[in-house]
């Protein structure tokens, strides 16, 4: 199902990808939580990297950002970013592009999985103006660390559009 899920989330941009995307990159993020994530919720540092290794189009191939933030964190909630948010995706060309994101949607599907989709403006930089979606995949918490020593990282895909 995992699988499934996946191959629509970076099929179903690509597949309605039109001259109205100005980009579009797929790769991966990693996310990191000091102290880990267990079934009590507790204040955790958050760190976060996207690593966008595959822009399809916008005259960039790839990009990456990278930030962190504390906010009180469990296995059991869902992990909704914080609001208003900015980040600052750096350009293989040497450009950058900062948005600021100002609404997230957070899904937990039947699998375990998280779909966490935000939604923003750039507001400087490459492609300043246009509207932005970035949408992550986290894979679902392993139960036993949760109740134990905790989940210290995640790693999924991860999609960002500016349109």
């Amino acid at each position: 199902m995992l699988l499934a899920v996946l191959s629509m989330l970076l099929a179903a941009p690509a597949a309605h990808a039109t001259s109205a995307t100005l980009v579009h990159c797929e790769g991966s993020f990693t996310v990191t939580y000091d102290p880990p994530l267990t079934n009590t919720p507790r204040l955790t540092d958050v760190t976060f990297h996207n690593d966008l290794d595959s822009c399809l189009t916008g005259g960039v191939t790839s990009g990456d950002a990278s930030g962190e933030f504390s906010a009180i964190r469990s296995c059991t909630t869902l992990d909704l970013p914080p609001h208003p948010a900015t980040t600052t995706f750096s350009w293989n060309t040497g450009a950058s592009s900062t948005i600021a994101f100002s609404l997230s949607t957070v899904d937990r599907l039947v699998n375990g999985t998280t779909v966490v989709t935000s939604y923003g403006t750039v507001s400087q930089g490459f492609d300043q103006g246009a509207q932005a979606i970035h949408t992550a995949v986290q894979p679902q918490l392993n139960p036993i660390a949760c109740a134990s020593s905790g989940v210290a990282q995640l790693t999924g895909p991860d999609v960002l559009q500016l349109i």
